[in-house]
């Protein structure tokens, strides 16, 4: 019940899911460790792991659990006493039952059975995957093994923490001069300032900007394949466009189908000199027709028969 409930919730926030129940030898082992006083203290007969991209998506499965299951106990990240010069696995641990008030009807005892979910980030994920077994499932006890696996997890710390501070340490990065990618920038800020200015629907908006100038440059690198030359291409195409938009009322009120597809319908208007779609594959669709005034295409993507 607990693995199929946290499973499917997983699956919804496309997040990594594992989970295992203790086999008896690692079992016996952790009994003998001296640290469990009763057998009903042992946590970790059922455990699994959720796997989240950062850790500020922690607070969403804690939610998730404790809403869905009785919870006993939360081992948050950082929250074991360590010294600043040791990395060692910290993620956050969530400890609990099943809620009898769910209304499941489960076996006799199977509520007082304690289990695990420990919440993890990618980044400590892959950590723990690539280590365990090297380190702490081994026959031999090295302490370069253990020395090298604390490295890597300070590694790991480093990641997270860049992570983390991913905005404001832009404004700490250098940056570097790049036409194309300029000329990228210079397309997304005049054609969002067009819908701003009611030049364009918000419904052509595209749901991703930066795969959108993307797009737009392949396009352009279709028919101006030199680097040297790209950027002065994308920028006449740019140009051109966007005088076209903020002129012309032709796609004032257009809402049906995509602002690449328009794109694809100036361009094949052959207004822009060296413009063409020649050499680029356009996904053919009645909107691209019959909105977009693209008509003829040469080369469309092929769809299985």
């Amino acid at each position: 019940m607990v693995k199929a409930s946290v499973q499917t919730w997983c699956a919804s926030r496309n997040y990594l899911f594992s989970s295992r129940i203790k086999a008896v030898e690692s079992l016996s082992e952790k009994l003998e460790s001296g640290r469990f006083k009763a057998w009903d203290t042992v946590d970790d007969r059922f455990a699994c792991t959720v796997v989240v991209p950062t850790a500020t998506h922690e607070a969403d499965v804690l939610s998730f659990l404790g809403a869905v299951f009785d919870p006993v106990d939360v081992r948050a990240r950082n929250s074991t006493k360590k010294a600043p010069d040791v990395f060692r696995f910290d993620s956050t641990r969530w400890v609990g039952r099943l809620n009898p008030s769910v209304g499941v009807a489960v076996a006799p005892g199977a509520g007082d059975i304690l289990f695990e979910v420990q919440i993890q980030t990618m980044f400590e994920h892959a950590w723990g995957v690539v280590t365990h077994d090297l380190v702490y499932k081994t026959d031999t006890i090295d302490w370069r093994k253990a020395r090298l696996a604390a490295q890597l997890k300070a590694a790991v710390e480093q990641i997270e923490l860049t992570i983390a501070m991913f905005e404001e340490s832009i404004e700490f990065m250098p940056g570097s001069e790049h036409p194309e990618t300029d000329e990228k920038v210079a397309l997304v800020l005049e054609l969002q300032q067009l819908m701003i200015n009611g030049r364009l629907t918000t419904e052509l908006q595209p749901q991703s900007w930066s795969r959108l100038a993307d797009n737009v440059s392949n396009l352009v690198r279709s028919y101006a394949p030199k680097a040297s030359e790209h950027p002065h291409a994308m920028r006449r195409l740019r140009e051109s466009l966007v005088g076209f938009l903020q002129s012309d009322d032709d796609f004032v009120d257009l809402r049906s189908g995509s602002l690449l597809q328009l794109i694809l319908g100036y361009v094949g208007r052959n207004v822009v000199a060296e413009a063409n779609l020649e050499n680029f594959t356009v996904v053919e669709s009645s909107e691209l027709k019959d909105f977009h005034g693209l008509r003829t295409i040469p080369k469309p993507f092929a769809i299985p028969e």
